[in-house]
């Protein structure tokens, strides 16, 4: 009951009413940390930081995450050397994972589910997978508020909306018609980045085609490393050989992503292939990193080829014209013919050789002596 007074997005007045309900169901509104807990509400329950940007962070919980991801390629035992290697491991993991999840945002359609079919698109357009989800169970929600009184007498234009069949619970929307910026009394959209239902109620009555720009949060737009990316190259260090490590894996970033798409059709992976060949063969011969006779290399020449024939170290095999003794061929000792073991021999032990019998008479000569002596 109390992480739900902590973490559920509720009204004020629905965390006093839950708070009240909870002490005296528990019998603990006499106890001293719970009356001290409730006097620093105003630091832990959602209702009350409601205004307040975290990201979705709480506590430790990303610290947490990130520590799970980091044990599946980290262990004690690990020299730096190992450490050092799976943990780059886990990054290399960890960077592969969200080229993935961008990959998903961008592109591919999705079904749409509401009956606002131009805001819903719009949504997919500007946010990230995971936020367009969010936004769109918002957009789902919005038809369980209506607009009850609306005041356009002055700057910005005020909007009540309440509940359905909820009188007591309205809240206020304002809208500057200049710059087209929103806000609510319930600050959803101040705590998380995302437009709540009554703002977009708001804009469902103003037939809005797209969304805002004031209610896409940068951090959750598709949109949102594309400057970082474009920076990159821009940022001057003092130590040339850190400017160019930083660029080796702003560009890296952009290869991998253009890979993920040129490989889709066997046209353009040709067609690509060729081109980064031979803008790669251009830039080493502009840097001196290649003669200039290997100008006219194209990219067939620079195929995986079978490897050159060396002649092998060490001393060669001897043929038998050249006076090398011919390997002895292993006989069977039960019929002493070419071709099988005792173990296989046809004859199945029932004739011996004549070696064998020799041996074997020689052996019982021997234990008639014995007897005798």
């Amino acid at each position: 009951m109390f992480r739900h007074c902590m973490l559920a997005d509720m009204e004020i007045e629905e965390f006093e009413a839950y708070w009240e309900s909870m002490v005296n169901e528990c019998g603990v509104r006499e106890v001293e940390w719970v009356k001290d807990l409730y006097t620093k509400k105003h630091a832990w329950a959602t209702a009350y930081i409601r205004g307040r940007f975290f990201a979705g962070v709480r506590t430790t919980s990303r610290c947490e995450s990130l520590h799970a991801k980091l044990g599946r390629f980290v262990e004690s035992r690990y020299g730096v050397l190992e450490f050092v290697r799976n943990f780059q491991r886990c990054v290399d993991f960890l960077r592969d994972t969200e080229d993935e999840l961008d990959f998903r945002s961008w592109y591919g359609t999705p079904v749409l589910q509401t009956e606002f079919v131009e805001l819903e698109k719009s949504g997919w357009t500007m946010f990230t997978r995971e936020m367009f989800l969010r936004y769109r169970d918002s957009l789902k929600r919005c038809v369980r508020v209506r607009i009850c009184e609306f005041d356009d007498s002055d700057n910005p234009h005020a909007y009540t909306l309440q509940k359905y069949r909820r009188p007591e619970m309205n809240w206020k929307v304002y809208r500057d018609h200049i710059s087209n910026r929103f806000s609510c009394s319930c600050m959803r959209m101040e705590s998380f980045g995302i437009p709540c239902v009554h703002i977009l109620s708001v804009c469902v009555r103003l037939d809005l085609v797209e969304i805002p720009e004031s209610l896409v949060l940068r951090r959750w737009s598709k949109a949102s490393k594309l400057e970082i990316h474009n920076q990159c190259g821009e940022q001057q260090t003092a130590e040339p050989s850190v400017t160019y490590r930083t660029r080796l894996g702003a560009f890296s970033q952009l290869c991998k992503r253009l890979g993920r798409v040129a490989c889709m059709s066997d046209e353009d992976f040709k067609l690509y292939s060729n081109k980064l060949m031979s803008d790669a063969l251009f830039l080493e011969i502009k840097y001196g990193l290649r003669p200039l006779t290997d100008n006219m290399t194209t990219a067939n020449d620079c195929g995986l080829k079978d490897p050159i024939r060396v002649r092998t170290k060490g001393t060669a095999r001897m043929s038998q014209a050249g006076g090398s003794a011919p390997k002895t061929k292993r006989k069977c000792s039960t019929c002493g013919k070419l071709g099988h073991r005792r173990t296989r021999c046809p004859n199945g032990g029932a004739q011996p050789s004549t070696r064998n019998k020799e041996s074997l008479a020689g052996r019982n000569k021997r234990k008639r002596t014995k007897v005798t002596t």
